[in-house]
This record gives C-alpha cells, sequence and structure tokens, in this order.
C-alpha cells in the first residue's frame, strides 16, 4: 500500500510575476512529483496562479491585509478573520505542515495556528537584507523606526516556538543570525533556490523572438530581468551602456519586469541618449524565450538573497554578469562561469560587457560552464527533496504529525 502523502501548504503574499514567487511555483511541482500533496494560498491574486493550477495544484485565494496597526481594533478584527480562514484551509486538506514565504510580519500569525492544529510552521527567508525599508512605508515614513524595533523583538521572540527557518543561501542564513539571533544553528536550513532545467533547455526561434520585439536580426542583446526598485542596480547599467554602445552600434538591453522606478529608469536612459538601446518589455511571461533569444545578462544588484533570474539565465546557457553581493557571489564562480564585479561600480560593469560582447569564445565557455553548475547545484528535484527531508525529519522528532481532523466548523470558532 501507497504511503499517504505528505501534505504542505505554502502560503505567499502574491502571485505576480517574481523571483520568490517563481521559487514557489517551481517547488511545489517538484514536491508534487517526489509524494507531496502541496497546496498554496495567497494574499494577492496574480498570473501564476493560472500556472499553478494546472500542474493540478489547489490555489486558495484569501482576501489581502487592508489596515495597518494604527487602526488597532480594525487590524485585530482582520487578523483574527485571516487567521480562522487558514485554519479552515488546515481542515479543508488536512495540512501537516505550514510553510511561509514574503509574508514579513505576518509569519507571526501564521506561526500561531499551530497552537489551535497539530502542525509544523516553517518560516522562508529570500533576501538577506532583512531590515524594514523605507519602500515597505510610503505613506508612513515615521512609523519605520519602532516598527523595525518591533519586528525585531516579536522575531527574536517567536523564533522559540517556528519549528524551522529556511534560509535561501548562507547569506541570508547570516542576515537572520545578525537580525533575529541568536538561533540555533540547527533550527536554520540553507536550501537554494532552484530552476526547472527543463524550461530553459528548448529549442527557441530566436530570429522569430527578435523579430517580435522589432530588433534587427545582427541586434547583440544583453538582458535583465528585474523589479525596478533600488535593490536591483537598473540605474549603473543604463549609465554603463554608452560607452559600450558606442563600441557596439548594434546592442540592444531587454529590461524585463516593472516597478516603482520605471519612469526614471525610461527618463535617465533618455538623457543618456540611448533610448532606442534600451527596452522597457514590462512583466513577462515568457522569459525563457526571452534568454533564449538574448547574449548576455546582465544582474547589477546592490544586494541580494539568491536571485532567481540569475540561476534562470545561468540555465539557460547565457554568460552573465553579476555584482559580488551576497547570493549573487554564492551562485558564480567568477571567470568560471560568469563574471563579478564590485556594486555601483560603472566602470567595471562597462569593461564586463565590452569583455563579453568582444570575445565569443569566452562567451560561450562561460554559458557552458553556467548551464553546468546550475545542473549540479539549483536543480529542482534537489530543492524539492532538501525540503522533503526537512519536513519528514521535523515531523518525525514531534511524531509523525497525524492527519488534522477538525471539521470547517471548528475552524470558524
Amino acid at each position: 500500500m501507497a504511503a499517504e502523502p505528505l501534505r504542505v501548504m505554502h502560503v505567499i503574499s502574491n502571485l505576480e510575476i517574481g523571483g520568490g514567487q517563481e521559487v514557489v511555483r517551481t517547488l511545489v511541482e517538484s514536491l508534487a512529483e517526489i509524494g507531496c500533496a502541496p497546496v498554496v494560498c495567497a494574499f494577492v491574486d496574480g498570473p501564476l496562479r493560472q500556472d499553478i493550477e494546472r500542474l493540478g495544484i489547489p490555489v486558495e485565494i484569501l482576501p489581502d491585509r487592508r489596515y495597518s496597526v494604527i487602526a488597532l481594533p480594525f487590524f485585530v478584527a482582520e487578523m483574527l478573520s485571516t487567521r480562522r480562514a487558514l485554519l479552515h484551509l488546515i481542515d479543508k486538506y488536512r495540512i501537516q505542515a505550514v510553510q511561509t514565504h514574503l509574508l514579513r510580519i505576518m509569519d507571526l500569525l501564521v506561526l500561531t495556528l499551530k497552537f489551535s492544529r497539530n502542525v509544523r510552521v516553517f518560516w522562508t527567508f529570500h533576501n538577506a537584507y532583512l531590515s524594514l525599508r523605507r519602500d515597505h512605508l510610503p505613506r508612513l515614513a515615521w512609523l519605520r523606526g519602532p516598527k523595525q524595533a518591533a519586528h525585531r523583538a516579536l522575531y527574536r521572540l517567536a523564533a522559540r516556538w517556528v519549528d524551522g527557518f529556511i534560509a535561501i543561501s548562507d547569506g541570508v542564513r547570516d542576515g537572520i543570525q545578525a537580525t533575529y539571533g541568536p538561533i540555533p544553528a540547527a533550527k536554520i536550513a540553507v536550501i537554494a533556490n532552484s530552476v526547472d532545467v527543463r524550461r530553459y533547455m528548448r529549442d527557441i526561434d530566436q530570429p522569430g523572438i527578435r523579430a517580435e520585439l522589432g530588433l534587427p536580426p545582427d541586434a547583440r542583446i544583453a538582458a535583465v530581468v528585474a523589479t525596478f526598485k533600488k535593490q536591483k542596480g537598473h540605474r549603473y547599467l543604463i549609465d554603463a551602456a554608452p560607452a559600450v554602445i558606442a563600441r557596439f552600434p548594434n546592442l540592444h538591453i531587454l529590461f524585463v519586469g516593472d516597478g516603482e522606478l520605471r519612469d526614471e529608469l525610461v527618463a535617465l536612459a533618455a538623457e543618456r541618449g540611448i533610448r532606442d538601446h534600451i527596452h522597457f518589455l514590462g512583466l513577462r511571461q515568457d522569459v525563457p524565450e526571452l534568454l533564449a533569444a538574448s547574449d548576455c545578462f546582465v544582474l547589477p544588484s546592490l544586494w541580494e538573497g539568491l536571485p532567481m533570474a540569475l540561476i534562470e539565465a545561468m540555465a539557460a546557457g547565457l554568460p552573465v554578469i553579476a555584482t559580488s553581493v551576497s547570493g549573487s557571489r554564492e551562485v558564480v564562480v567568477d571567470g568560471e562561469s560568469g563574471l563579478l564585479i564590485p556594486p555601483a561600480d560603472v566602470a567595471a560593469l562597462e569593461q564586463a560587457m565590452n569583455r563579453l560582447l568582444a570575445d565569443p569564445d569566452l562567451a560561450a565557455s562561460l554559458g557552458q560552464a553556467a548551464r553546468q553548475r546550475v545542473d549540479r547545484h539549483y536543480g529542482a528535484r534537489k530543492q524539492a527533496e532538501e525540503h522533503f527531508d526537512l519536513y519528514r525529519t521535523e515531523l518525525d522528532k514531534h511524531g509523525r504529525v497525524r492527519p488534522n481532523t477538525h471539521t470547517a466548523t471548528e475552524a470558524r470558532t
């Protein structure tokens, strides 16, 4: 008789197109292939919902937050309503483990579920920069300091009850310890992000894609896949591009993504006189095809957790240029599977791009090594198996968790 699958619910802030969301999509697909019954729960719907449901994996959308702690009565009522909805899903799917992604303070709400149901709770951290940033409180900047102190205190207090932290890189693990520690090392599992390499090894109609984008057949293409925010360092690429384009006039750069800095970046490209060479493509679901049509990939981030876009580009066999920041330097071996440069260094970025574009043999060698590195270290099945082992170890440690048998009525009480 086949063993009953392990039932795990992944709770994420939203299902928009993004690195953390792609991690969840890839992870639940592979978990389903190795003996889990995953469920995805989000607070904001998005285009990745269809991709996940197409895999036969249930997706549940709960109402997003409307109130901040400033409106305390409404905030408390909303949190209690959300908690009841999450308990209902645990009962509906007989969940044994819950793993969170990109929730920030909502991690604490999810943690309280284990006091009402027999579930294990894991928090995932996707970024090495864990402090509350200004973009998290655009309209209430004065709250940033007090809220950051409260977050840190609450996480430190709650760390004793959560069943495990999952860090996507060594740098993120160090950030967890620095921000919320001291935490026992055994309680933090480092499990790297991964990609389904099969998505990046298909035959692609490169001339057709270039024609669709309005690019000439002889164009040299550099791609950037990243949200338009300060962290990703797009402005340094725009600053470096004019000198590179002067040497390679057929160079075109694809900016794939969207975000708060879009208008600023468009204006900067126009100011530098290279607007015709920078193509703002917005959010796309054909990233594997766009990468396959490109000649190289650039990620000029100021900091990272473990960048999915970089791993995807390497899986596509592209030579990559990335900044030597936490996360990226764990993925790229400088001079072997890509080129690493200092962050915010326009001259170094310009030099690296010129080097790749001028040396096709070097570019081909780096691209081949990049794909091999992803195959060895960042494959989707490896990531899923490490998660599965973590769930199983924690469940066995406390006595195998039996399926939850509470009724939906009980969940509403």
